[in-house]
């Protein structure tokens, strides 16, 4: 059964009535035209486009024509539109981010832990090396344009990304302090078409032994936004935290 050509079929009103209609049990054309009020002509071509799309079926006893609802292509139809209702990560960080946004603000204090399935060493590299900072420091659906950034303090720090549709975003900054191996701390702003950095983002990622793998703690602290900055600052959250989900990913 073609999923949209079902729908197409089942929301013209009167073939919506006639499936109400048979979804309590099979029904002549007679009866069928009766319940709905329509003449038999026009309830048989109904039914003759409600069966060509697979809803419904028609059985042909002598002069007699039972139209019954079909109700395995009713259910595979019903477990096509389930998969639409069901809620993906996606789906959890656009209301996250819809909701920030409604709330504004001008400062974010946000604090990310994730476990990761490698060494410190590993880790480190990751965000350290821009080769591989490049293949994870993105939310999920945008590409990495261009990466810098260097365990040195005072080295400066950039970040390019671009959307699905074309449109890049750029961020920049410094690294204000590194503690080889366990701490990077770096300024990465978003900046406008000038440079200018359009509210200060500060980036605090913390890293220690846990196991086979690393605990790693990133605080991400930001002030200075106004209102226009307000889907800036709000996608602050959902956006790193799918970029360390993807450094796990990128890790495991």
């Amino acid at each position: 059964m073609e999923a949209q050509q079902a729908l197409a079929a089942i929301g013209e009103p009167t073939r919506f009535r006639i499936l109400g209609v048979l979804a309590s049990g099979p029904r002549t054309v007679g009866e069928v035209a009766a319940a709905i009020g329509a003449l038999q002509p026009q309830t048989t071509k109904h039914l003759q486009l409600l069966e060509a799309v697979g809803v419904i079926t028609v059985e042909r006893l002598g002069r007699r024509r039972l139209a019954r609802v079909d109700r395995d292509a009713v259910r595979e139809l019903a477990d096509w539109l389930g998969g639409l209702a069901s809620a993906t990560a996606d789906d959890d960080a656009l209301q996250q981010y819809a909701a920030a946004v409604r709330a504004g603000g001008a400062t974010a204090d946000i604090l990310l832990q994730r476990t990761i399935a490698a060494t410190p060493d590993a880790v480190w590299r990751a965000w350290t090396d821009p080769a591989q900072a490049a293949r994870w420091w993105a939310p999920r659906h945008f590409e990495v344009v261009r990466c810098s950034v260097a365990a040195e303090a005072g080295a400066p720090v950039e970040l390019v990304l671009r959307e699905g549709d074309g449109a890049e975003y750029a961020s920049a900054g410094v690294v204000r302090s590194v503690h080889d191996g366990r701490q990077l701390i770096f300024d990465l702003s978003p900046v406008d078409e000038t440079g200018r950095p359009v509210f200060e983002v500060i980036v605090d990622a913390v890293l220690d032994p846990s196991g086979d793998g690393t605990a790693l703690r990133v605080h991400i602290t930001a002030r200075g936004a106004d209102a226009d900055a307000a889907p800036m600052l709000a996608g602050l959250e959902p956006g790193w935290s799918q970029q360390l989900d993807r450094l796990g990913e990128l890790l495991q």
